[in-house]
């Protein structure tokens, strides 16, 4: 009964998510790099994270509340969850600038 709820909670694998959006930017620069239409996947890229950065923190949220209160919430995991926030944040706000401020141009 409680390997049950141990298996079902997002306790588990915690570090994967966050993982997975550190390495969002570094993966689109990639694709960047071998696209012929970098313009189009830089839209595509921002655009994304407009619906994907709310759902993130929300989960970030919950996670961070869970291991509080377990006790397993260090200063490492707290930065890690901190940075692998910020990075597509600031992927969302050059994307935000770059649409404002070059829409007449295209």
């Amino acid at each position: 009964m409680v390997g049950e709820n141990d298996s079902q909670s997002p306790m588990k694998g915690s570090l994967l998510i966050p993982s997975i959006a550190l390495g969002y930017v570094p993966l689109v620069l990639f694709l960047l790099s071998l696209s012929t239409d970098g313009f189009g996947l830089f839209l595509y890229s921002g655009a994304f994270l407009v619906l994907l950065l709310p759902i993130y923190a929300v989960y970030l949220l919950q996670i961070t509340r869970q291991r509080r209160e377990n006790g397993s919430l260090t200063t490492f995991v707290v930065i890690f969850y901190i940075i692998s926030f910020l990075v597509p944040l600031f992927w969302l706000l050059m994307y935000a600038w770059f649409v404002t401020n070059f829409n007449g141009i295209v």
